[in-house]
C-alpha cells in the first residue's frame, strides 16, 4: 500500500480519478489536474468518521461551498466526502420516496375518479334493470309453483295407474346423479323449451322432478287400508287434498293473469367523440417539471382547462383566417409563404401542428405548421412516392397520416409517418374511385369517399381487404367527425346528408340555403361537448354558412371579414 514512484505511504485519495497518492504525488496531481478539487487526506477521513453523527444527516439541503475550497485547504468546518455522499443518499432516498408516495397519491386520486365514473354506469345500468330483475324473479316463482303443480298431478296419476296395474310408460329409465343443478329453474326452463310436449317433458325429467321413487307422496298399502279398497274413494280424497294444498285463491297457475310490466329498449350509440370530451373535461393530468424541494410533500397542480377551439381555413393568397370559436369568434388573419389551391380534403390537424400535403404548384411538397406559435415550422418534399393535387389525407391517431389518390393518380394509398417524416407507398388501390373528397379511420379501417360517384369504399388496416359501399348521393364535398359519420354535400341533386359508415344509414339534413351554392367546402368543428357545427366556404363571403348538426339549422356567418378566395382551399379543426 506504498506510492511506488516515492516508496511512501498513501495519504490522500482524489475522489475524481479515485487515485491514491503519497504526499509527494499530491502536488504533482494537483498541477495535472487542477480541476480536481475533491480529494482528502486521511487525517481529515479519520477526523470525519470519529465525528460523524447520523442524526445529523437530515433531509434538508444544506451549503456546501467551504467543504473544500479551490486552494484545496482544510478548516475546522471541513466535512470529508464520505459525509456529502451519505447525505446525498439519504436526501435522494427521501426525495425519491416523496415523490413515489405522491405518485401513488396521484394515481389513487385517478382511479377514485374513474371509480366514480364506474359506479355512476353501475347504478344507471342496474336502475334499468331493476323491474326486469324483479319481474324475472316473479315468473321464477311462478315456475317454481306451476312445478310443484305438476308433479302433484302428476303423483295423482301415478297413483291411479298402481291402483289399476298400469304403469306409466317412462322412455328414459337410466338412473343418474341427483344433483342440485338439475333442480334449478334454469335448467328447468331449457327443458321446457326444448320439450315437444308435456310428455316429453316427463320423460326427460323422469329421473328428477318426476322420479316416483322420490316424489310419491302416497303410500298405497295405507291408503287401501284408509279407504277399505275402495280405488274411487281414494282418487276422490287426494284430489281434495290437492285441492286443499293448492287453493286458487292463494295460488295463480293462469300466466295470462300475471301482472308483470312490458318493456321497449331503444339503444343509441353514444358519441365517442363527446364523451371522450366530457371525460377529458372532467380530469386533467399534465406532465410538468417540477420546481419544489426535495422535501416538499404537497404539489399544487392547476386544473383550469385553457383550451381554446380554432376553425383554420386557408385562402388562395398564400393566407389563412384563425376564427377562435372559444373567444367570441375572434379573428386573425395569418400569412404563410405556401400555395394552398387544391389542398381542400389534404390537410389534418395533430396536436399543435397542422400537415397539409401537395396542392396547386406545391404538388411535391409539404407544410407543417405549428399553431402554438402560427408560424411553418417546416416545408419538406415529398419523396418516395409521387407528389399530387387533391389529395385526400386522414390520421390513425399514432404515427401514420394516410394519403389517398389525387387528381391525376386514382389507384393508390400512401402514408407518411410524422416521427420520422418519411413517405412510403401502402397500398394499390383498383380503378374506378377518382379523387377523394374526405377520407377517416374508424375502428380499425379506413373509409373514402369518391368525388362525384355515389361510391365509398372501405379498406381494413389490418388484412388490406378492400369493400365498396355504395351510396344514395354524388358528393361534390364532404367532411367527417372522426366517429364513424360522414357529411355530404351534393350541389347537383341539392342535397346534403349524413352518412354513418357503421349502420350504413343515410339521413337527410336542412340543405337550404347551402345546396343552392354550386362550389361549397365544408369543414366539421366542435365546439363543446354539447355542440358541433360545419362550416361552409368557398369562392367569396357570400358561402360562409354555418351549420348546428344539434338543431339541424344553417345560418350565415363572417360576411364582413376579409373577402378571399377560399374554394378548394384547406381548412380544419384545432384545438390548443
Amino acid at each position: 500500500m506504498k506510492c511506488l514512484n516515492h516508496q511512501r505511504s498513501h495519504e490522500f485519495i482524489c475522489y475524481q480519478c479515485n487515485c491514491l497518492m503519497c504526499s509527494k504525488c499530491v502536488t504533482s496531481h494537483y498541477k495535472d489536474h487542477p480541476d480536481h478539487s475533491k480529494w482528502e487526506h486521511i487525517d481529515d477521513i479519520k477526523h470525519s468518521l470519529s465525528t460523524l453523527k447520523l442524526d445529523d444527516i437530515i433531509d434538508s439541503t444544506t451549503t456546501t461551498n467551504n467543504q473544500i475550497n479551490n486552494d484545496c485547504t482544510y478548516n475546522n468546518n471541513f466535512i470529508s466526502q464520505i459525509n456529502n455522499k451519505l447525505k446525498s443518499i439519504w436526501e435522494s432516498l427521501r426525495s425519491s420516496t416523496y415523490r413515489y408516495q405522491r405518485l401513488s397519491t396521484t394515481e389513487n386520486d385517478i382511479k377514485q375518479h374513474f371509480e366514480q365514473l364506474h359506479q355512476y354506469l353501475i347504478r344507471e345500468e342496474h336502475k334499468l334493470q331493476r323491474d326486469i330483475i324483479n319481474d324475472k324473479q316473479t315468473i321464477t316463482n311462478q315456475i317454481d309453483k306451476n312445478i310443484n303443480h305438476l308433479k302433484y298431478l302428476i303423483n295423482i296419476i301415478m297413483l291411479f295407474n298402481r291402483l289399476n296395474n298400469n304403469d306409466i310408460n317412462n322412455e328414459d329409465t337410466s338412473i343418474i346423479t341427483d344433483t342440485t343443478t338439475l333442480y334449478s329453474t334454469t335448467t328447468i326452463m331449457e327443458s321446457i323449451t326444448t320439450s315437444s310436449s308435456l310428455q316429453s317433458f316427463i320423460n326427460h325429467n323422469n329421473q328428477t322432478l318426476f322420479n316416483d321413487k322420490y316424489n310419491n307422496n302416497f303410500n298405497i298399502d295405507e291408503l287401501l287400508k284408509q279407504h277399505s279398497n275402495d280405488t274411487e274413494s281414494i282418487l276422490l280424497d287426494i284430489i281434495h287434498k290437492y285441492n286443499n294444498q293448492f287453493n286458487k285463491s292463494t295460488t295463480n297457475t293462469d300466466n295470462n293473469n300475471l301482472r308483470l310490466s312490458s318493456y321497449k329498449l331503444s339503444i343509441k350509440q353514444p358519441d365517442f367523440n363527446q364523451l371522450n370530451s366530457i371525460i377529458k373535461q372532467s380530469i386533467k393530468f399534465d406532465n410538468i417539471e417540477s420546481t419544489e424541494s426535495i422535501n416538499t410533500t404537497t404539489t399544487t397542480t392547476n386544473n383550469n382547462d385553457n383550451k381554446q377551439s380554432y376553425i383554420f381555413i386557408t385562402n388562395q393568397s398564400k393566407g389563412a383566417t384563425l376564427i377562435n370559436t372559444s373567444n367570441n369568434n375572434s379573428i386573425e388573419e395569418l400569412h404563410f409563404d405556401y400555395q394552398f389551391s387544391d389542398t381542400y380534403s389534404s390537410i389534418v390537424s395533430i396536436g399543435e401542428y397542422i400537415y397539409i400535403f401537395g396542392g396547386y404548384t406545391n404538388e411535391n411538397k409539404w407544410i407543417k405548421i405549428s399553431m402554438k406559435s402560427k408560424s411553418i415550422e417546416h416545408i419538406g418534399d415529398i419523396e418516395g412516392i409521387k407528389g399530387d393535387t387533391f389529395v385526400s389525407v386522414c390520421y390513425d391517431g399514432q404515427n401514420h397520416i394516410y394519403l389517398v389518390n389525387g387528381y391525376n393518380i386514382k389507384n393508390r394509398i400512401d402514408r407518411f409517418n410524422i416521427k420520422t417524416m418519411k413517405f412510403e407507398s401502402y397500398h394499390q388501390l383498383p380503378v374506378g374511385y377518382d379523387r377523394q373528397v374526405s377520407s377517416m379511420i374508424f375502428k380499425g379501417s379506413l373509409y373514402s369517399i369518391s368525388f362525384n360517384r355515389n361510391k365509398i369504399f372501405q379498406i381494413d388496416l389490418t388484412n388490406r381487404t378492400i369493400t365498396d359501399h355504395q351510396i344514395d348521393i354524388i358528393p361534390w364535398s364532404a367532411c367527417h367527425d372522426n366517429n364513424g359519420n360522414f357529411f355530404l354535400l351534393d350541389t347537383r341533386n341539392k342535397r346534403f346528408i349524413k352518412y354513418n359508415v357503421e349502420t350504413k344509414q343515410t339521413i337527410n339534413l336542412n340543405a337550404i340555403p347551402l345546396t343552392n351554392l354550386q362550389f361549397s367546402y365544408m369543414t366539421y368543428h366542435r365546439e363543446s361537448p354539447t355542440s358541433s357545427y360545419i362550416y361552409s366556404f368557398g369562392y367569396s363571403n357570400d358561402f360562409n354558412f354555418k351549420y348546428s348538426i344539434e338543431s339541424n339549422q344553417w345560418e350565415p356567418f363572417f360576411r364582413d371579414i376579409i373577402n378571399h378566395k377560399r374554394a378548394w382551399c384547406a381548412s380544419t379543426s384545432i384545438t390548443l
